[in-house]
């Protein structure tokens, strides 16, 4: 039997599915001749119908997917194209985006077959010796599997997770990947799985019973080969990469040790940074950081289950600022609790710190999110269809989230471009005005400008000083 795997990618030729080659490496480990296993990617801009006629020319027995929120609309009509020209296709889901959704994809969708609920390395393999052998009646002793029979679909029991990580294979170790490809212009790379925090927005931790940990010693041979071959940026994909800052400190200096120039990208919590580890990220090129803070507000952090620790994190962020790290700090607007005010103020100290970079994101009411479960008690009205995102808060209405999207230009555009940076915090010591009322009323003044003026940045920057003469006018007559 012929297996393909499959996904749609939100980049271009340098996003590597890891979870796809993972499957393979696990799948392919034990030798059987009788099953083939491909793997082929595809990007959001190709039409659902060609994505399907690329499959079909593969003649494929089975074909996965793996499904995440800016691809699980295509990937269902990818599917339903597969079926409705090949019906013996079997079509199997998994990922993050149909875990928490199995029984309602499979009650909706009839292309769909199997969803893997979880970790998928240990249950894709038995389905696909199932389904090789000719067993699908067999599909009820799987663990951690969905499936549709006789019309009624079944939820088998849910499935452990991996104990030792290491028994899977190394898709790079193993060759799986051929990092000699000159299109592979970044490396994902795992050494944890899960998260060490339950924040209630968040489905990073995709209820794995806990953090569990690749080797140190299979991280360091996979860096050193990795390395080698000097991409351009290598993403360790844990979902707090400090959270034990003592492995953090030996993972960045293997790093360092086999580095020919590449760059290191992570995400960190801020408060968990000292000295050495902020060295060592320079040391290791490490100029990609994500700090996601979400918001300052203590009620709304309580409302997520987040903790916050406003003095070690401004200690974090002065290290990464001294040996001059480029990163970027993360807010969420329509939290719990959290009006507009309350995000203005949480830009207004966070500003106070000289950063490099904040951005506002819109709050993403995930599947399988207890946020998402709580989300009436918190009147947050939010899109069934992904992404789903939130409208509005008991809180913050559709006014607020819609001015906190203009928020976030207005700081692309005078902060982040660094053309009204020192002017900013000029204008905050000079005058006694707040960055966040300056960066609302350059969202006024930009809505003002004639019909058909060009939003370019270069005229916008053109026209800044007409801005601060606006900005003045406002001050006098406020």
């Amino acid at each position: 039997m012929k297996i393909l795997l499959s996904s749609i990618c939100l980049e271009t030729g340098t996003d590597l599915q890891l979870a796809l080659y993972y499957l393979q490496s696990y799948l392919l480990a034990q030798e059987c001749r009788s099953m083939k296993c491909e793997i082929l990617t595809f990007t959001e801009r190709q039409k659902a119908s060609s994505i399907a006629n690329r499959i079909i020319g593969h003649k494929p027995g089975l074909t996965g997917f793996s499904c995440y929120l800016w691809n699980i609309e295509k990937t269902l009509s990818v599917c339903r194209l597969l079926k409705k020209a090949v019906p013996s296709m079997v079509i199997v889901l998994g990922g993050p985006e149909v875990t928490p959704r199995a029984r309602e994809i499979l009650e909706r969708e009839e292309c769909v077959d199997v969803i893997v609920r979880g970790e998928g390395e240990a249950a894709f393999r038995e389905l696909a010796e199932e389904i090789n052998a000719g067993k699908e009646g067999g599909l009820k002793k799987i663990k951690g599997i969905s499936f549709r029979q006789g019309g009624k679909v079944i939820d088998n029991p849910s499935r452990p997770d991996i104990a030792d990580l290491d028994t899977i294979p190394s898709p790079y170790l193993s060759g799986r990947v051929d990092l000699r490809d000159k299109d592979l212009v970044d490396v994902p790379l795992e050494t944890t799985r899960g998260c060490a925090f339950r924040c209630s927005y968040c489905y990073y931790h995709k209820n794995f019973s806990g953090l569990r940990r690749f080797s140190l010693e299979r991280t360091e041979k996979e860096l050193r080969l990795i390395l080698a071959r000097k991409p351009r940026e290598v993403y360790l994909m844990d979902a707090t990469f400090n959270s034990d800052p003592a492995r953090a400190k030996k993972i960045l200096r293997m790093f360092v040790k086999y580095n020919r120039g590449s760059q290191l990208h992570v995400e960190l919590k801020a408060e968990l940074l000292d000295e050495e580890t902020a060295r060592l990220l320079r040391q290791a090129r490490a100029f990609n950081i994500e700090i996601g803070i979400q918001s300052t507000n203590p009620g709304s952090l309580r409302a997520v289950r987040r903790s916050f620790d406003r003095r070690k994190f401004a200690r974090g962020i002065r290290l990464l600022n001294k040996h001059g790290l480029i990163y970027e700090i993360q807010l969420i607007d329509a939290l719990p609790l959290q009006s507009y005010k309350d995000l203005k103020r949480s830009l207004d100290w966070l500003y106070a710190l000289r950063p490099v970079k904040i951005i506002i994101f819109r709050l993403k009411m995930l599947p399988g999110t207890a946020l998402r479960e709580q989300a009436a008690d918190h009147g947050i009205v939010y899109s069934s269809k992904a992404p789903y995102h939130a409208f509005c808060s008991n809180v913050m209405s559709v006014e607020d989230v819609f001015r906190s999207e203009r928020l976030r230009f207005a700081m692309e555009r005078l902060y982040d471009s660094r053309v009204f940076q020192e002017r900013l915090y000029a204008l905050k010591s000079e005058k006694g005005m707040r960055i966040s009322d300056i960066l609302e009323s350059w969202i006024d003044w930009e809505r003002g400008l004639k019909p058909g003026f060009s939003r370019s940045p270069e005229m916008l920057n053109k026209r800044l000083p007409e801005f601060e003469e606006y900005l003045f006018k406002k001050k006098v007559h406020s």
